[in-house]
């Protein structure tokens, strides 16, 4: 291209994935993910490139603009491969599968993903982040493209050799943990996944090993229900450790609300600040739990900072949530969320200033690169409230008004506006659980908003689509989208009472026992039908979100004890069977261990039957403490739904109602109308 010359974009620009056009003005020859790349790679006999990040990745970023801008390595990709750029939130299962062969290859994953494939999509090398020139005991991405060039060229059989290799190596990863032919629902997992998360907690800082140090929801949802069980202190111990430290950590954004991706340091204080909407919707049905079993009022705090965060910045305009917010702004890891000493003290004066910079850990040097300063809580907040000469329960709000003010004039990280089906139905499910445990009825009309949102714009008669971005993706749901939207439809529902959440729940149930079930009787990740190197692919760990199997375990077990269908059970019971690992590696499925138990001895019914008034008052009146395998049925006798015609049919509103029935394997206590004699029943078992 000569001087001055105008680059046109490449086949990127018509991409949906936000990620993807990123990249539409490199020199590289970038094809998405699909049948045109695939064929020119066999027509010219061309390894493939491939490339997956996300938009919201720090080193994603840094590698576009190192290597990816580069005429010289845009020339090599453009000669020697065919290059192809995936997105992992619109392709997860895409991802999983050559993260696996990265993982096996090199015993490290990341983003990006850097994988070479023959042209019948199997990986020989592959590798993470590469700079731009040798670094970080890293060769450059030049030499690595050099070394595959020659390898190609050369050493062809001895290539193709290793690419069967690792196919069937990491097919056989996803195999060795074989489904067991019975799987009964218990509390062993839990017990034997608590007795490891001892030996991983970190007395000093809390959280789980060493830095990076990740949040790790599922960790925290088994400490809250095992304590429920067992009535632990220790469990307890550890969550409030973790909890708290967290919530005067910088990786909550202290002045915004909302949490980053992870810390750098054991202490919680120093983020990577990509915030992603999975994060977020998890640690706010924490932190809820959490306020219902402490009652701390700064659980709840957290919560309305983070739902507010959600409402502010992630809507998007379908009425869902948008997926996440870049780390950088202006082409700087943390620009708009860190400060300089000289602006804190500016914002609130000589004298003010340097307090309230010292109760957030600034300082003239900075904690963070460029002399720029991570806000953590460092400081007590009554001397903050002191400096400022206000109350104690006004100091922070104070403080983030005159921040965010602040801050409303910087350019603000990008957004990548995919809605995604699963992420979207945990951040439902999240904001029934806030809406109960803190009884307020604001987070139930935000839960009902985006799932509306997300019955428009990703639900099309029983199919789900991956995500929602303009109009509705091109990807169907995996399992996970299925199970997740499927759960959320269920929650709001026993909140609100609407039947046609309940007739949702139930219909993607049969969605996935229709597209999801293998021949085998196991769970797939993605829907039998589909093809490719991933097909067939059973899930056998979940990481920071629950797996697609434990969610269909979820959906399953709620929609079973709510209709008393056979089949719901069978469904419920195909799940476990499918993560037959949970017993002999219960940290690999830590939110299956947690939830086993709504399916076992200590699982119970709870059906407010009622003929007037909001159903939310009733159920919120009925729930006063922490009951996690106590799924909430209500019965509206003037509308009775058809699904419920088995197990409410004879559940009748004693005058004046409320009438509350509490059941275990559908046979009932004797019913109530009073909230006290019914929280009395609850105490008594699990």
């Amino acid at each position: 291209m000569r001087m001055g010359e105008q680059r046109g974009p490449n086949r990127l620009i018509n991409a949906k994935s936000p990620y993807l056009r990123r990249h539409a003005f490199n020199p590289v020859d970038w094809y998405p993910w699909g049948e045109e790349a695939f064929r020119k790679a066999r027509e010219e006999d061309k390894p493939i490139f491939l490339s997956i990040g996300y938009l919201a990745c720090h080193w994603c970023s840094v590698m576009e603009r190192e290597s990816f801008s580069d005429e010289e390595i845009a020339k090599l990709l453009n000669r020697h491969f065919v290059p192809i750029k995936v997105d992992r939130e619109e392709h997860p299962h895409v991802d999983e599968y050559y993260m696996r062969a990265v993982q096996l290859m090199t015993g490290t994953g990341g983003w990006p993903l850097s994988v070479f494939l023959t042209p019948d999509l199997k990986p020989f090398y592959g590798g993470t982040y590469f700079p731009k020139e040798p670094r970080y005991g890293l060769p450059s991405f030049r030499q690595v493209l050099d070394a595959v060039i020659q390898a190609w060229k050369t050493r062809r059989e001895q290539v193709l050799a290793e690419a069967e290799r690792i196919d069937r190596a990491v097919r056989e990863s996803f195999t060795q943990w074989r489904r067991v032919e019975k799987a009964t629902p218990s509390r062993r997992a839990m017990e034997a996944a608590f007795d490891q998360l001892v030996m991983l907690f970190d007395d000093e800082y809390g959280g789980f090993g060493a830095a990076p140090k990740f949040p790790n929801p599922g960790y925290l949802m088994l400490l809250l229900r095992h304590h429920h069980l067992t009535k632990d202190a220790v469990a307890l111990k550890m969550l409030g450790k973790t909890l708290d430290a967290m919530a005067r950590g910088g990786i909550l954004d202290q002045v915004g609300g909302g949490f980053h991706r992870y810390t750098v340091d054991r202490a919680w204080r120093i983020p990577h600040f990509e915030k992603m909407l999975y994060d977020n919707a998890l640690l706010v049905q924490v932190y809820s739990e959490a306020y219902s079993v402490t009652r701390d009022p700064s659980y709840a705090e957290v919560v309305r900072l983070t739902v507010d965060f959600l409402r502010r910045e992630m809507r998007s305009e379908c009425g869902a949530f948008c997926s996440s917010l870049d780390a950088e702004s202006e082409g700087v890891e943390g620009l708009f969320y860190t400060w300089t000493y000289d602006e804190i003290v500016s914002t609130f004066g000589p004298g003010v200033g340097e307090r309230v910079a010292a109760f957030f850990g600034a300082t003239p040097a900075g904690n963070f690169e460029g002399g720029r300063n991570v806000l953590f809580r460092a400081g007590k907040l009554e001397e903050l409230a002191s400096a400022l000469g206000v109350a104690s329960s006004e100091a922070l709000g104070t403080v983030r008004r005159r921040l965010m003010e602040l801050r409303e004039s910087r350019v603000r990280p990008e957004r990548d506006e995919k809605v995604i089906a699963s992420w979207n139905g945990l951040a439902a499910s999240a904001l029934a659980s806030a809406a109960l445990h803190l009884r307020e009825r604001a987070f139930l009309e935000l839960a009902l908003e985006v799932m509306d949102g997300l019955r428009s714009a990703v639900v099309e008669g029983s199919r789900v689509w991956r995500y929602w971005l303009k109009g509705k993706g091109d990807v169907e749901g995996r399992l996970e989208d299925y199970a997740a939207v499927g759960n959320a439809a269920f929650d709001v529902f026993s909140l609100s009472g609407y039947d046609r959440w309940l007739s949702l729940a139930v219909k993607l149930l049969d969605a996935v026992a229709e597209r999801f079930v293998s021949d085998d009787g196991t769970l797939q990740a993605s829907p039998c039908d589909e093809r490719g190197p991933h097909a067939g692919i059973r899930e056998d760990y979940e990481g920071v979100v629950p797996s697609g199997s434990t969610l269909t375990f979820l959906l399953a077990a709620k929609v079973f004890h709510a209709t008393g269908e056979e089949s719901a059970y069978r469904v419920a019971e195909l799940a476990l069977r499918t993560c037959g690992r949970v017993e002999d590696e219960p940290l690999a499925f830590p939110y299956l261990a947690a939830s086993a138990p709504i399916l076992a001895g200590e699982s119970r019914e709870l059906f407010v039957a009622y003929e007037s008034g909001e159903p939310f008052e009733h159920v919120i009146a009925a729930a006063r403490s922490f009951q996690p395998f106590t799924v909430v049925v209500p019965v509206d006798r003037r509308t009775l739904p058809a699904h419920l015609s088995n197990t409410a049919q004879d559940k009748a509103v004693i005058p004046p109602g409320p009438t509350y029935y509490l059941c275990e394997g559908f046979s009932c206590k004797m019913p109530t109308n009073d909230p006290e004699a019914l929280a009395r029943m609850l105490g008594e078992g699990g």
